[in-house]
């Protein structure tokens, strides 16, 4: 069901999930969408010439034409470096041209991993949330700002436990945050919520998030309201917040239809990130459990889904554009919605997955063996012009690919811990051009230029492929359950002591 996710270094073992019932049935292909109406402008899939990192990226932000890139690495180097070759050390933290692909100077140096960038409008100031506890050997507590040229600048905020997401209001006035935290500053906020940057203080947003951890927070564009996104089951007590809420501004829940569908939370599937438009709320999960996998948009107002890429594997980034939706993560079958089909027991996986941003047509009857069916939702087209290929790295332990996704109009920027790109060594960071993909590609020949994947999704594994064809004879394989929960500790991180890898 999820393609090649490995164990946590510091989980117990995954345990076969209850839904395997027997051999896992390629679904029956829905009809292909129609093509999306007027001009399509797809990227291209040939991989740009980008500087490179030795560890994970975990997230970026793009002003001008500056890329900001956080995560958990020590050097970046330029592109057609070999790894410890022209290497320049960096402190989890880095900047590129996105024009060029060449590394900046821009080097906070932070002593811990940072899960999150935000930057302001004007480039002047950009927000770090993470697990650290310094930045620039000043004290800091998981979150901090720093200016374009990485000095440190004041905020006023600090967290007692784990930044896992940041947003700036429209306007620039407010910082979101959200996490494991229970408290910024003296304020008792459950898990979410934000600081006033005029004056430094906490605000009056405070929703009651009543477990578990929150890993994404957006706002809408017009600023009348605030999503957030997780493996919580309630929010003040209503299971109409499950995973996923959409809030008022003082926090309180908003009372919608969105938990009725996306049904993500508990220790076996969840929200991985939000993200917002004038269209309306776009989110993408994750699940162990069979409930969603993939991309959709819903509104603010009503939480209605009126879009769905019920793309089997699980989806950890999305970036609307005015043509185009683009995904990072590890998709292995779109055929519900007419794209392409089931090949993962060959080792073909998607990690970078584009979707026309209007509906085409509607999700296809689902009949693989443990999934959640969404027959009849509105579905995007998926473009087979751009499915570049990506190789597994290792850094994490968990043999991923991308985890985040950003651009401007010009480029489009993925970052994870791969260490190639259709083919070619190239570690951590890629950018493609906007422009150059064919939306009108037929069908997918099931290997991409390899999909960067050597017919076992990037692993090494040295044969163990055949056990986990075996396992997959069986229903849903363990390995593709990359997120583990059981023994989580959301400090067991900090200052990158102790306690192995941990993602969330």
């Amino acid at each position: 069901m999820h393609p090649s996710r490995a164990v946590s270094s510091v989980g117990a073992v995954l345990t076969a999930l209850p839904l395997a019932l027997g051999a896992l049935v390629a679904p029956t292909a829905a009809p292909p969408a129609a093509a999306a109406q007027g001009q399509v402008n797809l990227a291209s899939p040939q991989a740009l010439p980008t500087a490179q990192i030795d560890g994970v990226v975990q997230d970026q932000a793009v002003v001008g034409n500056t890329v900001y890139v956080v995560g958990e690495f020590k050097n970046a180097r330029p592109a057609g470096a070999a790894a410890g070759e022209n290497e320049s050390p960096r402190y989890n933290a880095m900047a590129f041209d996105i024009t060029t692909g060449a590394l900046l100077d821009w080097a906070p140096k932070v002593n811990g991993k940072i899960n999150a960038v935000e930057a302001s409008a004007d480039g002047s100031t950009i927000y770090l949330g993470g697990n650290f506890t310094s930045v620039n050997d000043e004290t800091v507590y998981r979150v901090a700002a720093v200016d374009a040229a990485g000095a440190r600048k004041p905020l006023g905020a600090s967290a007692n436990g784990a930044v896992m997401d940041l947003e700036l209001s429209p306007d620039g006035s407010t910082l979101y945050m959200a996490g494991t935290f229970t408290q910024i500053n003296s304020s008792a906020r459950q898990r979410a919520g934000a600081v006033d940057l005029k004056t430094h203080t906490v605000n009056s947003f405070a929703p009651s998030v009543d477990d578990s951890i929150v890993r994404s927070i957006t706002v809408a564009a017009d600023n009348s309201a605030v999503a957030i996104g997780g493996s919580f089951t309630s929010v003040g007590g209503s299971s109409d917040a499950y995973g996923i809420a959409i809030l008022e501004k003082d926090g309180s829940l908003r009372h919608t239809n969105i938990a009725s569908v996306i049904r993500n939370a508990g220790t076996n599937s969840g929200i991985m990130s939000l993200k917002s438009d004038s269209k309306g709320l776009y989110g993408t999960g994750y699940s162990q459990e069979g409930t969603f996998e993939g991309t959709f948009r819903a509104s603010w107002t009503t939480g209605d889904i009126d879009l769905m890429a019920d793309c089997h594997g699980d989806t950890y980034d999305v970036l609307p554009t005015n043509d185009v939706i683009y995904v990072a993560s590890h998709a292995h079958d779109c055929s519900n919605i007419g794209g392409f089909a089931d090949r993962s027991n060959e080792g073909v996986y998607h990690h970078a997955v584009g979707f026309s941003s209007t509906a085409t047509g509607t999700v296809g009857s689902n009949t693989a063996s443990g999934y959640s069916d969404y027959a009849g939702l509105p579905a995007p087209t998926q473009y087979n012009g751009f499915l570049p290929g990506f190789e597994n790295g290792n850094y994490t332990g968990l043999s991923q690919a991308v985890w985040t996704v950003e651009g401007n109009s010009q480029y489009l920027v993925y970052g994870g811990e791969f260490v190639a790109v259709n083919g070619a060594s190239q570690q951590g960071l890629v950018r493609f051009s906007m422009s150059g993909g064919n939306p009108n590609a037929q069908g997918d020949d099931g290997n991409n230029g390899n999909n960067g994947d050597d017919g076992n999704n990037g692993d090494n594994d040295k044969g163990k492929d055949k056990k986990k064809d075996k396992k997959n004879k069986k229903g849903k394989n363990k390995q593709d359950d990359w997120d583990n929960q059981d023994g989580w500790d959301q400090d067991a991180d900090d200052n990158n002591q102790g306690g192995g890898w941990w993602w969330w």
